[in-house]
């Protein structure tokens, strides 16, 4: 079964600050607790490949995400190893600077696979099982957004910008 699921927050920070943070993966462990860890397996300018840790519920997934980045507009991904109840994933997260806030959006797109996603989340129906999976990624999406916007507020934050801004002048 192919869901589809779209969700935006805002972050009162500048698009180039929130765009850099959705961009270093190797920050979301420290972000948000459904990251445990990212290994980056191949980075090159605009695209990444990385494995991806997470423990959603008391369960553990590795997920391998590829990325291609229009900086600072855009993150497109693709799972080609998805959760084992996904046959696939994919989506984009897009950033708008707005007057006071950088609108932040995602949309994913995925093909469920029902029985396993039933077994997989000990659930009793197919209904259980996707409504399951949207609310989790409801949840992991805005917890991302959330997080983002607070380290971005945060004096850790201000410094990690701050330090990078400084990197790029050198």
């Amino acid at each position: 079964m192919i869901l589809e699921r779209n969700d935006s927050g805002s972050i009162e920070a500048p698009v180039a600050d929130v765009f850099h943070c959705f961009w270093r993966a190797e920050l979301w462990p420290m972000l948000t607790d459904h990251v445990v860890k990212v290994e980056m397996l191949e980075e090159q300018d605009g695209y990444q490949r990385y494995a991806m840790h997470v423990s959603v519920e008391g369960k553990k997934y590795t997920m391998e995400t590829q990325r291609i980045s229009v900086a600072p507009r855009s993150i497109s991904f693709q799972q080609p190893k998805p959760p084992v109840f996904m046959r696939s994933h994919s989506g984009i997260w897009t950033f708008e600077q707005g007057p006071l806030a950088t609108k932040v959006s995602v949309a994913h797109r995925l093909d469920v696979d029902d029985q396993k996603a039933m077994e997989t989340l000990a659930v009793g129906s197919t209904e259980d099982a996707r409504r399951k999976i949207m609310g989790n990624l409801e949840r992991n999406g805005m917890a991302m957004i959330d997080s983002v916007n607070a380290f971005l507020k945060s004096t850790e934050g201000k410094t990690l910008m701050e330090d990078k801004v400084a990197v790029e002048v050198k």
